[in-house]
């Protein structure tokens, strides 16, 4: 498994998970983005976005982060 921070922020990271060639997550999932949203000064909420393919989280995270390239 391979970690990547997309997006630092000040609570809290936004960070690509992706498994190693061969293999898989559970649920047959090839890479998890653990993203952030803001909910108090104090606080955020965590997401997780599922992706089977790496082109989809490519696409993602290009249309969300704007020039990130994984």
């Amino acid at each position: 498994m391979t970690t990547q921070i997309i997006k630092e922020g000040v609570l809290n990271d936004d960070t690509l998970y992706t498994a190693d060639d061969g293999k898989v997550f559970k649920g047959g999932y090839v890479a998890v983005l653990e993203y952030y949203t803001f909910q108090t000064h104090w606080t955020n909420t965590r997401h997780y976005k599922h992706f089977r393919t790496l082109e989809n989280a490519e696409k993602f995270i290009a249309k969300q982060y704007g020039g990130v390239t994984v």
